[in-house]
């Protein structure tokens, strides 16, 4: 790995110092993580699993935003904490350390009791979901502000990629595995889903020793500590006078909705198909190869024309997985393929996995690019704090179900989608 392309030699090796021992670590520690949320995958298992507590598709919306919203609930008080401070690491290692604390817990508890109280196992998920997500909230503000300091530029594309490669090809032999253990052939339930639990709490430690071993360069930050008035007035900053900057917000909200919706795709699979449940295991497949297939487009677009290009092939991609969920239906009925109808549905999750790399690859880049080292914390607080209401789209979807046919909502999406692409036509290019 070159650390000192484009600005050659000793200059360059200090202003990117760490970046070969990062570049493994959080490696290591974002497909850890992934590879963990896979065992339980929110699209494809969590589901399932869900369905056995409860019929509700506003709790299942409602886990999904728990994961997101706890996500970006502690951002701004950490950037007012760490934006003068030049360590950030301690919040890293401490925050993934208890937030990760209750999902250990629900493990033992899965092991013990298993559903003899349905009630108290819903609330243990979704109390360890939201402890996940503020944990990673507060984690999300230094780690990407490590990766910014210890990735140059011109290596993100093949950062983010590498990540994205490499949990797809592990998560392939996560998706026989679930396929093993909810099929016919599997422990049966509730062993099953306290095996997937425990899988997921195993890897997400594993992610946890990623966070621990990262290395964290010096650079300048404020020389005062951050107000809350500082930070409002930075905020009204970024989105009158820094272009780009409220359209990658736009992005975020309808985008990252759109692909924390993929969840309901599984129901209407399961209640409107009649596809059986141990296909969730080849929906995790066609989700990692469409992540897997892509992620290297994605690297090789950033690195060559920067952020933007990736931002809009995602936006493309989101308005696939709606298009395909009211087409392919249809078209096996006319084809007279309704027995394979459960595996074409498989297209409709491998291009939604297309897009978990693209939108994560391009917000990331697109923003680092936008902030100095000083104002980073700031920024990515700012950011995430204002896109908020995407992570409200998955809550939406599943109370409109209630009411609306799933037609109708896949419909919605695919405009959203198409709104989204068109928002990323008119921002700027961001490019080292």
């Amino acid at each position: 790995m070159d650390d000192g392309r484009h600005n050659g030699g000793e200059a360059a090796s200090q202003q990117w110092e760490h970046t070969r021992w990062n570049f493994l670590w959080l490696v290591t520690e974002s497909s850890a993580f992934q590879i963990g949320m896979a065992w339980v995958d929110p699209s494809a298992v969590l589901p399932l699993f869900m369905g056995h507590l409860t019929k509700s598709t506003v709790l299942l919306g409602l886990a999904v935003v728990l994961l997101r919203f706890g996500w970006v609930v502690p951002q701004l008080v950490i950037a007012l904490i760490v934006g003068h401070r030049a360590r950030r690491a301690p919040f890293l290692r401490w925050g993934v350390f208890f937030g990760r604390i209750p999902l250990t817990l629900f493990v033992l508890y899965l092991w013990i009791a298993g559903l003899a109280n349905p009630g108290l196992v819903l609330v243990g998920l979704l109390v360890s979901y939201a402890f996940i997500a503020l944990g990673n909230g507060v984690v999300a503000v230094p780690l990407q502000d490590i990766t910014a300091k210890s990735i140059p530029p011109w290596l993100r594309g093949r950062f983010f990629g590498t990540i994205v490669l490499a949990t797809a090809i592990a998560t392939f032999g996560v998706g026989y595995l679930v396929r093993g253990l909810l099929g016919p052939s599997g422990p049966g339930f509730p062993r099953d889903y306290t095996i997937l639990f425990t899988m997921m709490a195993l890897f997400l430690g594993l992610s946890t020793l990623g966070c621990g071993m990262a290395r964290e360069p010096l650079r300048p930050v404020l020389a005062k500590p951050e107000t809350l008035g500082s930070l409002v007035s930075a905020a009204l900053h970024l989105v009158r006078r820094v272009p780009g900057f409220l359209s990658l917000v736009a992005v975020s909200i309808v985008g990252v909705g759109l692909a924390l919706s993929m969840p309901f795709y599984m129901v209407y699979a399961t209640e409107r198909l009649s596809v059986p449940p141990e296909m969730a295991g080849i929906y995790i497949w066609a989700g990692m190869l469409g992540a897997a297939g892509f992620s290297m487009l994605w690297g090789y677009l950033n690195d060559r024309r920067g952020p933007r290009s990736v931002l809009r092939g995602g936006s493309l991609a989101i308005t696939f997985p709606p298009v395909l969920a009211l087409v392919l239906p249809a078209l096996a009925e006319v084809a007279h393929l309704e027995s394979a109808l459960p595996y074409l549905f498989a297209l409709v999750f491998m291009t939604g996995g297309a897009t978990r790399g693209a939108f994560r690859m391009g917000l990331s880049n697109y923003l680092f690019e936008l902030a100095s080292d000083e104002e980073r914390p700031r920024y990515i607080a700012i950011m995430n704090t204002l896109a908020v209401p995407g992570t409200l789209v998955p809550l939406l979807v599943g109370w409109g179900l209630n009411s609306i046919p799933f037609q109708t909502v896949f419909t919605l999406l695919a405009a959203a989608g198409t709104v989204t692409l068109g928002i990323t036509l008119s921002m700027p290019n961001r490019k080292s």
